[in-house]
């Protein structure tokens, strides 16, 4: 691990344009360093290598004399907000805690219809409101700061700097761990919103509940609520999703974390989450994926739904100490998977031809259902904001 933080970057006369589109969760505006294609460290990256390209330069500009940092793309995923756009916060308040904090936005957005939990990650960090600077319409950044992320997506070595950094924002914020043996981080509903999921996880959910272990759905909790849960915990179970990232907004606790795999290819939070706790484990606890596939051909694994491999999702609980086969009623189990199936199928952006592959998957795993196959065209197809065609994205 490296130990030190690179020094912050000052840049004079920078032009800083909103953003205009994005693909997945990289938004295509913001800062225009100067050589711009040789610069990497001001530059959004994954991985240790661009992911962005060079925004258009501005016709109209207006100029902005205070001292301004650039803190990044207020992304509506939680997960990618934490994971890829804050990263460069602990660096920057530590070292320039006065200047305006400059950020985009999706197109049309502004302060009050930014994702509530978009202040509440800020506000974490230590970024007070009347330091925000929204950038709607392109200015001159007289002299703009950059730090390099202190953390990205993709393989990537965290120094010790930084996380001394996130360690001293806990500190900061007061916060009281809320002590459990056991916490299970549940995505349960997800799938009826046309998001990712295991098919049946509220019974898993339920089960678990039934056995002593403490379950926390983290669309119905308060940040900071969440964040105290994730550190009192002693062994903290995730369903495989943006809550993961959550548990980067603290910094070193001796715990155990799993992670319940809802795909075979990603390794979500193995670089930022692994320097955190005493150990990381990765459990493939999937055993099919029924799968979205947009019109233009482009898979979204992160709109899948997948079933559970029972046999590796028993034995990661058994390594907790958790026996969960007596407890378990095939049936109701079975009643959860078909409710969450029709809930999906209901709302996912799916083809034709993708319905009725994904139909068959059902039906060859004893879950068959009736249903109606909705006509799908592009011209219906939902909004680029809930399922548009981009990037698959990991959170």
């Amino acid at each position: 691990m490296n130990a030190a933080l690179p020094p912050m970057q000052t840049f004079r006369q920078i032009p800083v344009v909103p953003v205009k589109s994005c693909q997945g969760s990289v938004g295509f505006g913001g800062p225009i360093w100067p050589d711009f294609d040789t610069q990497v460290a001001a530059r959004h990256c994954r991985q240790g290598s661009p992911a962005d390209r060079r925004p258009k330069d501005p016709r109209n500009t207006r100029r902005l004399r205070h001292p301004a940092v650039w803190g990044g793309f207020l992304i509506n995923q939680f997960g990618h907000l934490v994971a890829e756009q804050m990263t460069r916060l602990p660096q920057s308040l530590r070292d320039r805690p006065d200047d305006l904090y400059l950020f985009t936005v999706h197109p049309g957005q502004d302060s009050e219809t930014l994702p509530g939990y978009v202040w509440d990650v800020l506000n974490w960090y230590g970024v007070r409101k009347n330091r925000v600077r929204l950038v709607s319409k392109a200015l001159v950044a007289d002299e703009l700061h950059v730090a390099a992320q202190g953390e990205m997506l993709g393989k990537f070595e965290i120094s010790a700097e930084y996380l001394d950094l996130m360690d001293a924002i806990v500190a900061r914020n007061g916060l009281v761990p809320q002590g459990s043996d056991i916490l299970f981080v549940t995505r349960a509903g997800m799938l009826a919103r046309g998001r990712a999921g295991h098919l049946g996880e509220s019974y898993l959910a339920e089960v678990l509940a039934q056995m002593g272990v403490r379950v926390l759905n983290p669309a119905q909790a308060p940040l900071r609520d969440q964040l105290a849960l994730y550190a009192g915990a002693k062994v903290l179970v995730f369903s495989e999703g943006s809550a993961l990232h959550g548990r980067g907004l603290l910094g070193r606790i001796d715990q155990d974390i799993h992670v319940l795999r809802r795909r075979f290819t990603y390794k979500t939070g193995q670089s930022q989450i692994m320097p955190r706790c005493r150990t990381f484990h990765l459990h493939t606890t999937v055993e099919r994926c029924l799968e979205v596939v947009m019109p233009t051909g482009r898979p979204r694994p992160d709109l899948s739904a997948s079933i559970y491999d029972l046999k590796v999702l028993f034995a990661c609980f058994a390594q907790m100490g958790l026996d969960l086969a007596p407890h378990w009623n095939p049936d109701a189990y079975r009643a959860a998977q078909m409710a969450d199936a029709k809930a999906w199928l209901a709302i996912c952006p799916l083809s034709p031809e993708k319905l009725a592959e994904n139909l068959d998957i059902l039906k060859e795993l004893g879950l068959g259902i009736d249903l109606p196959r909705p006509v799908f065209s592009p011209s219906t197809s939902p909004s680029n904001t809930a399922f548009g065609d981009r990037a698959d994205s990991q959170p």
